[in-house]
């Protein structure tokens, strides 16, 4: 008949149970709170209170290192870092000193190459420091994963807001004004603009890194 004890949670102090000859590194059923058990080196630093001896079944749940679930997260998450910055805030650094090129032509003095080349150089420093972190993420630093998360969601609300105040190529006019040119002044909007695409990417990138935050056997993963 096994042995069990009955010990109080060094987080939460909530009552868990456990076998009496159980070593190694633990999380609460209650709180998902770490800590460590009948180990010898004295390192935990925590006092746990044992009660009477119960049969019940054991309910903690030791969790085993996997690296293989924080290297392929932060992978796939540098990796759509990477491509973003590839496809994304090059070509508008090129393309503002394409329009640069033109302006200093043509002597407009307008400037709105350069202005291309900032937005270009601030997304390109966004999607450089998520690859970083993405490495990082991969190495099991928690700090990094909960950054590459809020990356992820300042990416999507970015996504969403940029389709919403851009121009419709696809939007059908359904209303024209009455003077001899027939400007549009309503139109319909399409569904063809929606960066569907990116929403997709964003939504699981952030649900990846959520569920790695909030589901203990991959919390376990990182530091």
């Amino acid at each position: 008949m096994k042995i069990m004890v009955e010990i109080l949670c060094p987080h939460c102090e909530g009552e868990i149970e456990l076998d009496d000859d159980a070593k190694g590194e633990f999380a609460c059923p209650l709180c998902d709170g770490e800590f460590e058990w009948g180990l010898d080196d004295g390192d935990d630093g925590f006092n746990f209170m044992a009660g009477e001896p119960s049969n019940s079944r054991d309910i903690l749940r030791e969790y085993s290192e996997n690296p293989v679930i924080r290297i392929t997260a932060g992978s796939i998450f540098a990796t759509m870092m990477g491509i973003y910055a590839a496809f994304v805030a090059l070509p508008i650094i090129f393309g503002g000193l394409f329009v640069n090129s033109l302006e200093g032509a043509a002597g407009t003095g307008t400037g709105f190459g350069a202005i291309f080349i900032l937005i270009g150089i601030v997304f390109l420093i966004f999607f450089v420091t998520g690859i970083t972190f993405g490495v990082l993420m991969a190495k099991g630093r928690l700090s990094a994963l909960i950054t590459c998360t809020v990356f992820s969601v300042i990416a999507l609300v970015g996504t969403i807001v940029g389709w919403l105040f851009s121009d419709d190529p696809d939007a059908e006019c359904i209303e024209y004004d009455n003077t001899f040119f027939g400007e549009c002044i309503e139109y319909e909007s399409s569904m063809g603009s929606v960066p569907i695409g990116g929403i997709i990417i964003w939504t699981l990138l952030i649900a990846m890194n959520v569920s790695m935050l909030v589901v203990p056997q991959f919390r376990y993963q990182f530091d």
